[in-house]
């Protein structure tokens, strides 16, 4: 990845990610607890305390955290262990420091909360440049969307639960910094522990403060040249800033102040307001001795750092765009080869297969391409594809290998729902219209209001309202359908409980039997529009579908949970049978359902639908790994940090920043 940052406009402050991931840390050095008076903290009372000693390093597993050990006044080997109760004493010391309700918040968070910060080094490395080209989503979901980037994510239940976590771990920190005020410079003594306990005391009130200047050290350096981290290491000596924090001499105003140097050199204009308020809230710590505003500066902080980590993703993404689309089959068979010879895919690839040989048998007869098999396999496919999104006899499930596009088809099946919803709720409308004798012409003025009305109803959604929220709505639905029928057919608007019960009735029950007659009618006009949309492109580079078949402008998405997509506007959601068709929505889903399988089926047809000898299935090992390494850009090859990704497509999005 490049250390430079651009100055491209980024995104507000955004919430932390909650992260489990450690870092290794460097020994520290022998220091000592004096008596002084403390820049951070203000004038605080001091009290004899025991020398230190020597710290020692915990190891160099991935568990390993610093022990900032202090030598007691007695031989450490002459005291007793008391280290599980340390962390429940240091607790009770903090309700004691802070007496009511927060006093017990910040024990529990100190207590509870995790070790290290929201935002780390490897929670961040996902937006390095390594793991972007070998992110199987991201290089695959590049290809539907042209305003792809990454973001935080914090959708859905896990996100919720990410945030809470980072609000636990910034209390935390708060209760960590009352400890420091008492342990270092504060009076009286700590008459309940023993002094022959102090290093495993110090040790264990020191759990977050030296790993967060750890986590800020290494990304700022993941983020500015190599000329400057020297200074970064000069002013986050972990080592050296603990050191400071516990003789009080800190000067956590001057270390901000330098950071915010340092970081408007580097970082978007836009975000010297962000960085000034970050000193701010540090400034306002320290001489007003509230370690909520410190707290508050830390945070601000990585949020800052974070950004700018996003801003360099997101113009590396927009640079490499075209060479990843370009790559896209290459990069995927290989990928997919690699896994499955060395058992390591996440699919069943006989599963797929047991899936085409079903629809083959299926739908073969009805292919209009008897005579060309290349043609007539993938005639099958998409047959297969589309029977599944508009459920036709039951069929609902997609086949396996298609896991990477699974979001967008059901997104793309959602939407199909919503618009036979509404063709029924239209039809519904007719029937009264023909009852109350109208015999006019339908204005497609008034369709698109009586449509407009119904979205409102039904609420904004962007991912499809479902069965379930149509039937919950059918009153006021089939209420609004009635008041629009009266007034085009010029009759007086009567709203006794007879007149909304019988329409009500009516919708429920056209609801659910007309909706498998309107989903093959649907499908009888979307089906040719796919063939002939894979006629045409079906030769087309991976560069020239994204261009023809992607619109110009796409709404925001989060692929977090799912890829969400605008919802179709009122007067866009109706059929060919209706007056006033719109044959661009109609278009716009033959047009993406024909871009993922036409990548689908360039990946996989050989893989796991189409063998023309059984030995085609069994590549040996010797033959995948000359395959996976034929044509391959060295700085594209798989390895094995893309198992990461695999599982966690919530990496980035589709909108920007």
């Amino acid at each position: 990845m490049g250390t430079q940052t651009p100055k491209a406009a980024g995104s507000n402050p955004s919430t932390f990610r909650a992260t489990e991931h450690t870092y290794a840390v460097r020994p520290a050095v022998e220091r000592k607890r004096t008596a002084s008076v403390s820049s951070w903290h203000g004038q605080l009372a001091t009290r004899e305390a025991p020398s230190s000693e020597e710290r020692h390093p915990a190891g160099h597993d991935k568990r390993r955290r610093e022990q900032y050990a202090v030598q007691s006044t007695r031989s450490p080997s002459h005291s007793p262990t008391r280290t599980p109760d340390i962390p429940e004493q240091l607790a009770d010391l903090l309700m004691a420091m802070v007496p009511g309700s927060e006093g017990e918040e910040l024990a529990e968070a100190y207590r509870e909360g995790t070790d290290l910060p929201p935002i780390t080094r490897q929670s961040l490395s996902e937006l390095d440049i390594q793991n972007i080209i070998i992110n199987i989503r991201l290089r695959h979901d590049i290809n539907f969307d042209r305003d792809l980037s990454f973001r935080p994510n914090l959708d859905g239940a896990k996100g919720q639960e990410k945030v809470k976590s980072a609000h636990r771990y910034w209390r935390a920190l708060v209760a960590e910094l009352q400890l420091y005020n008492r342990l270092f410079q504060g009076s009286p003594p700590l008459q309940k522990m023993d002094a022959d306990d102090w290093p495993t005391i110090v040790r264990h009130a020191e759990r977050r403060i030296p790993k967060i200047f750890q986590t800020i050290r290494d990304v700022l350096k993941s983020l500015v040249p190599d000329r400057d981290h020297s200074r970064v290491d000069e002013h986050l000596d972990v080592t050296m800033l603990m050191q400071q924090i516990e003789r009080g001499i800190c000067d956590l105003v001057g270390l901000s102040e330098w950071m915010s140097c340092l970081l408007k050199e580097h970082c978007a204009p836009m975000r010297d307001e962000w960085v000034d308020k970050m000193v701010s809230y540090t400034r306002t710590g320290v001489t007003q001795n509230k370690p909520d505003s410190i707290v508050k500066g830390l945070c601000e902080l990585l949020g800052i750092l974070e950004s700018m980590k996003l801003d360099v993703a997101n113009h590396q993404i927009r640079n490499l765009k075209t060479l990843l689309i370009e790559d896209t089959i290459n990069f995927e068979t290989h990928y997919h080869l690699d896994r499955l010879v060395n058992g390591r895919a996440r699919i069943n690839i006989h599963s797929a297969q047991k899936w085409y040989q079903s629809a083959s048998a299926e739908f073969h007869p009805l292919c209009s391409t008897q005579r060309d098999p290349a043609r007539l396999h993938l005639e099958i496919f998409v047959r297969g594809v589309t029977a599944a999104l508009f459920g036709r006899d039951g069929r609902s499930e997609f086949p396996e290998a298609m896991y990477l596009d699974t979001d967008r088809l059901q997104i793309i099946k959602a939407e199909i729902e919503d618009h036979i919803f509404f063709e029924v709720c239209l039809d519904l409308f007719a029937v009264l219209l023909k009852q109350f004798g109208y015999q006019g012409p339908s204005l497609s003025t008034t369709r698109r209001q009586l449509i407009s009305a119904l979205t409102a109803i039904m609420g904004e959604s962007s991912v499809g309202y479902g069965p379930h929220q149509w039937m919950a709505n059918s009153e006021a639905l089939s209420l609004e359908i009635l008041r629009q029928a009266s007034t085009l057919a010029g009759q007086a608007t009567t709203y006794d409980y007879d007149n909304m019960s019988r329409a009500n009735q009516h919708l429920r029950h056209l609801f659910f039997s007309t909706f498998t007659t309107q989903a093959r009618n649907l499908e009888t006009a979307v089906l040719p529009m796919i063939l002939t949309s894979i006629e045409k492109y079906n030769n087309s580079s991976p560069m020239e579908l994204f261009n023809n078949l992607v619109p110009a402008t796409t709404t925001t998405k989060t692929l977090s949970s799912a890829p969400q997509i605008q919802h179709a506007s009122p007067d866009t959601l109706c059929s060919h049978r209706l007056l006033h068709p719109d044959t661009h929505k109609l278009s716009d889903i033959a047009n993406r359902i024909s871009h993922i399988v036409i990548l689908h089926w360039r990946v996989w047809s050989k893989i796991a639908y189409v063998q023309d000898d059984a030995s085609e299935s069994r590549l040996t090992s010797t033959q995948a790994s000359q395959v996976s390494q034929a044509h391959v850009p060295s700085a594209m090859k798989t390895g094995e940090a893309a198992e990461i990704h695999e599982e966690a497509p919530t990496a980035h999005e589709a909108s920007t920043q």
